[in-house]
């Protein structure tokens, strides 16, 4: 529940920006805000779920981002939302999600046997995933739905009542995550100070060969690729595809349903061997390159969603696959640190990259999406020859 609201906002917000300004540039600076915070606090996150609890500082988490989006909503739905507030409110929610997401990482461990992991990671991410379904066409047909107000925005009352929508989901995990009760707790308990905590982790990490490689090729599908999707399929919708908005919420529903394909098969089958998991990986990174180059080709709706869904089934199987063996591999007392670690090669570089993104964007939109496809696609041939990272699971 609190992932569709999740989603509706992640179609809202960059909409809510354009519609402000119709500025790339600005839309990226947005997202940036969110992002510099999340991946600042990323590490002490991490600490403090392993010091306390996953569960408690969940709870935390999705409390100060329900009053966010409430806030977001009513500014939008009064027409006063402007675009310092938004970065504001972006510059607070990243700040309670850099404790969410290796808080998320590190609970299923203290719920779930091992042989039960992957199952439950499978159902965690697929029902993620159906978000992703979900969430983006209800946003798209709501924000199309109500068309512009008094205000003279394009939009806005759909935009506040998805807003809205948003905050009133986060009662349901509040509600859930207080009924839960952790079956395995780690059996030591974290002492010395978060600081000590903290480097602790970053020691662990850094010295697990495979986990190095892993955040180090994850740092770099960040810094190559997330920041030029993100900005990229909305300005692409904007100016290339008829339906506007109801097409940018078409091509991420697609991609929610490639991916929970992926995540039912990699739950449902038995795991390749661990060395192979560096060779996926790869894969994933050749998928989402030419999804990257097909935008350049082509402007047909059906066919940019068929190939996203198609790379949205790699990257599915992939994320069951590679979170169920950090949870196997690294001991629970430390890994919520580990998690926050890895997440912060995936979120850490997402500011950078989205800058750069809706820089080039705003210069030439169709030379950023083939250029970072390009890349990717060459990355998976480098990192094939690379032994390291070819086997990068051992």
């Amino acid at each position: 529940m609190s992932l569709t609201g999740d989603q509706l906002t992640f179609i809202a917000m960059p909409w809510l920006v354009l519609k402000l300004t119709g500025d790339p540039l600005v839309m990226g600076m947005v997202i940036a805000a969110a992002a510099v915070p999340r991946a600042v606090f990323m590490l002490v996150g991490g600490a403090v779920t392993d010091k306390y609890s996953p569960r408690l500082v969940m709870i935390a988490s999705n409390f100060v981002r329900m009053l966010l989006v409430a806030s977001l909503a009513a500014l939008t739905f009064t027409a006063q939302i402007e675009i310092w507030m938004i970065f504001a409110i972006g510059f607070f929610f990243g700040l309670a999600d850099a404790f969410m997401f290796p808080a998320a990482g590190a609970l299923p461990p203290r719920l779930l046997e091992q042989d039960r992991l992957a199952a439950g990671n499978s159902l965690i991410q697929g029902t993620a995933q159906l978000t992703l379904v979900i969430g983006p066409m209800v946003a798209g047909l709501l924000i199309a739905w109500l068309g512009v107000n008094k205000s003279g925005i394009a939009n806005v009352d759909g935009l506040a009542l998805v807003f809205a929508l948003d905050a009133l989901t986060f009662i349901v995990p509040i509600v859930a995550l207080s009924a839960i009760r952790e079956r395995f707790p780690p059996i030591i308990s974290v002492a010395g100070t978060i600081w000590d905590s903290l480097k602790e982790g970053l020691r662990y990490t850094w010295g697990d060969a495979p986990l190095r490689t892993f955040a180090l090729l994850l740092g770099f599908l960040t810094l190559i690729f997330r920041g030029p999707f993100v900005i990229g399929i909305p300005a692409f919708a904007d100016a290339f595809l008829i339906d506007g908005v109801v097409g940018f919420g078409v091509i991420m529903a697609a991609l929610g349903v490639g991916a929970i394909v992926g995540t039912l098969i990699a739950g449902t089958t038995r795991h390749p061997e661990p060395h192979w998991l560096g060779t996926i990986m790869l894969i994933d990174f050749l998928v989402f390159g030419a999804v990257m180059v097909s935008m350049t080709i082509t402007h047909e709706l059906w066919l940019i969603a068929t190939f996203v869904l198609i790379g949205g089934l790699v990257d599915g199987y992939m994320i069951i696959l590679l979170i169920t063996w950090i949870q196997k591999r690294v001991p629970s007392e430390k890994l919520g640190r580990v998690m926050s670690v890895i997440m912060f090669f995936g979120q850490g570089l997402f500011p950078l990259s989205s800058a750069i993104a809706a820089i080039v964007a705003g210069w030439d939109l169709m030379f950023m999406l083939l250029a970072a496809g390009l890349i990717m696609m060459a990355s998976t041939l480098i990192g094939l020859a690379i032994r390291p990272v070819r086997r990068m699971g051992y």
